[in-house]
């Protein structure tokens, strides 16, 4: 018995594997096509590659709005914590904690199947996560764009 859960572990570990090369090369053409928030549009594609499931959407869509908020907080913040080694490393823990809290809360979207649920999880919450990335992405300032000459 442990035998072929064994060997039907290594097959899906193989699928998995083919579905990720595949889809990582679809995603990656995406991105690189799309003219507009090719962030928000590889995540809505994402979304719909999984399937109709409203915990699918909730979890990418986070997930962009995330990458969106802390893209745009590492260009003004980062170079704040430069000046030392020791700064540097708390800006990284720092980092690495908030990162690896919002992709579990992410995450744990996309096991939920119906509205009703993903509501639960968001009240349960209070949008909190999503309401401090909207609040940080529009009141940091954007940073200076590099002039073309």
């Amino acid at each position: 018995m442990t035998t072929n859960s064994i060997e039907l572990r290594r097959q899906s570990v193989k699928y998995e594997a083919v579905v990720s090369t595949q889809s990582t090369g679809t995603l990656r053409v995406c991105y690189e096509r799309c003219v507009y928030y090719p962030t928000a549009m590889t995540c809505l594609l994402s979304a719909v590659w999984h399937g109709f499931s409203p915990g699918y959407y909730g979890c990418f869509l986070s997930l962009a709005f995330f990458t969106l908020t802390s893209r745009k907080l590492r260009r003004y913040v980062r170079p704040k914590f430069l000046g030392s080694t020791g700064l540097k490393m708390f800006y990284d823990i720092l980092t690495t904690v908030c990162s690896l809290i919002l992709f579990n809360y992410a995450g744990i979207q996309f096991e939920m199947h119906s509205f009703e649920r993903l509501y639960e999880f968001y009240r349960y919450f209070y949008c909190l996560p999503h309401l401090v990335c909207l609040f940080l992405y529009i009141f940091c300032p954007s940073p200076p764009q590099p002039k073309e000459e």
